[in-house]
This record gives structure tokens, sequence and C-alpha cells, in this order.
């Protein structure tokens, strides 16, 4: 049994705290807000971000870093990426050089353009042990214990075997990888395709368009993450395209429905207003427009969504754009 740190109070950390408690480890959940620690020790259950579903009784949640981190073999971390680099530095004092790190963001950060693992590096050094965990996988889902499958990464596979041993059960299975790169690349870039996808279904497009964008959107991912020290067949596992699908297609996809509430003609502003939410994906886009300029890559559906949302382009401009971009050919004379 292993004393193991979930940072991060929402519904993905809380899932994968489900998840180590079932397989009997203890589990320390930090919670932002205190009074959500003290309600999810009192009832066992976060209402706020996963309602309806009990915790285990190995589940401890507690409001101080210092008193999450400081026992803790393994730090798993699950905060947007937009929080991250804070978060972080308050708790670099109490974190220790042998405890091992878990990965779960999603995201770019926006102004340094760094990927999480290396948001970690920076902040708590290079030495830091660190494995990604990304897959398609709904917290809800998981909470449930519905059957999933997501990829983990790290440098070697001996370190990704640990924490695979730590995570398998009868209803989750982590297949390993050493592509750190990739793996955070096309789980990052899965949410802005999938805001694609919904901006077409609030337009009222049908699954012609809808499978166009999600079958070349997966192939600029690809181009985007090998630009950036990956492996295109990374992108075509679990973590990618796996991942793009889940969110593309998902009743419970947040980056999903804001697109459909963009295509419909809804405010950024107003979405936020009346769902309480801005998915990771929006902030993505303008971190992976800036990627796209930093390694001159040429990406026409990343480039018309970003567009869409940050430049006020219609969708229907930017669908008639697509679709007037020179022919293309995938064979070798």
């Amino acid at each position: 049994m292993k004393q193991i740190s979930i940072i991060g109070e929402g519904a993905w950390g809380t899932a994968v705290a489900t998840l180590l408690a079932h397989n009997g480890h203890r589990v320390k959940l930090w919670c932002y807000h205190s009074e959500l620690a003290d309600e999810i020790n009192r009832t066992h259950r976060n209402e706020r971000f996963l309602p309806g579903i009990a915790l285990s009784e190995n589940i401890t949640a507690l409001a101080s870093l210092e008193d999450a981190v400081k026992d803790a073999e393994w730090i798993c971390e699950a905060i947007p990426v937009k929080y991250l680099r804070s978060i972080l530095i308050q708790m670099r004092s109490h974190v220790r050089s042998q405890q091992r790190w878990v990965i779960m963001s999603k995201g770019i950060e926006k102004d340094t353009l760094l990927l999480p693992t290396q948001i970690v590096a920076d902040v708590l050094g290079n030495d830091v042990q660190q494995t990604v965990f990304a897959g398609p996988s709904f917290a809800r889902d998981l909470a449930l214990k519905i059957i999933t499958a997501v990829t983990i990464a790290a440098p070697d596979c001996k370190h990704a075997k640990e924490l695979q041993q730590l995570l398998a059960s009868d209803y989750f299975r982590p297949y390993i990888s050493t592509d750190m790169i990739g793996v955070q690349v096309g789980s990052a870039l899965k949410n802005v395709i999938a805001i694609g996808i919904g901006m077409l279904d609030g337009i009222g497009q049908t699954d012609n368009a809808k499978a166009f964008m999600l079958t070349r959107g997966l192939h600029e991912m690809s181009e985007l993450a090998v630009r950036l020290g990956g492996r295109q067949e990374t992108v075509y596992g679990l973590s990618g395209v796996g991942d793009l699908v889940l969110t593309a297609m998902g009743s419970l996809s947040r980056n999903l429905e804001v697109g459909k509430r963009l295509g419909r003609g809804q405010s950024l502003d107003d979405i936020l207003k009346e769902t309480g939410f801005i998915p990771e994906g929006i902030n993505t886009v303008d971190s992976m427009h800036a990627l796209m300029k930093q390694y001159d890559a040429q990406l026409s559906i990343c480039s018309g969504i970003y567009e869409v949302i940050y430049k006020d382009k219609p969708i229907e401009i930017m669908l008639q754009e697509l679709m007037r971009q020179p022919l293309s050919y995938e064979c070798e004379e």
C-alpha cells in the first residue's frame, strides 16, 4: 500500500483518487477550497465537481499543501495548466527529491509555451522524476468504474511500469510509452479540434464535415507533435486519437459543448456566465497558435479555429477557406 497525494480537487483528481483507493492505497486529496475539504471528509462525496458518487474512506481531503505532500511517495497533479505554475511555486519548499510525480494536466502554458512536464521541471528542477498520464477518460466514467484505458509515458519503461502497477485494476488499463512529448501534445491539441467539431455542430453541419475535421485535425496534431519532438505513432494511440474521439463525440465533453455554443453565436463571456466554466481547450488554442508560428507549421484547421475564437471570423468563412486550400497529395509519383 502506497501513500499517494493528488493535487487538485476537481473531477479528474477526485476520480483518480477513487481508482487509487479502489486499489488499496491511502490517498490524500489536496483541495484549494478548505470548505470542500471539510465536506469531503464529512460526507465522503465531492458534490461540487463529481456529484452523486460516494468516495472511499481511504481518501482524506486536506487544505494544506504541506500536509498533502510531505509524506507522499507519489504526487499526482491534476491542476489546470493556467494555474499549475503558481501551485508548484507554493509547494516547492515542501517537495522532496525522491518523490515521484504523475502529470495529469492537459494543455500548454500561455506565456512560456511549455508543456506540463516542462513547467514542473522549470519550477522544481530537472531532476524531478515524472510520468505523464493521459488518454480517453471522462472523470465521471472512471469514478463509476467503467472500463477505461490510458497511456502513461515516462523516460524509461521501468519507471512507467511502477506506475502501471499502481493504477491497473479490473476496470482500468494503462499502456506504456516513452514518448512524454507526444502524449502531452496529443492530449492538449485534441481539445482544440473538439472545439472545432463542436462549432460545426453548432452551425448545423452534419457528420461528413465533422469526420473531415476530426481526421485532418488529427493529422495536424501529429504534425505539431513531431515538430516539438514527439512521435507520430503516439498521437495515433490512446492519448491522441483515442482522446480526440472521446472529446469530440462524448456527451460529457466540455470542449465540445463550448464549441457548439460558439457555433450558435454565443460569446465566451456569455458561455462562462451560463456554464460556469471555460475548458482547457480555449486556453490551448492561443498557445497552439503561438507554437505554430514559432515552428513555422502551416496547419489550416488549427489556424481556422484560432481565428474564429480570437479574430471573430465567421465559422462559415473559415470553412470556405478550408475548402479553397490548394489540393494536397499523400502519395508519391
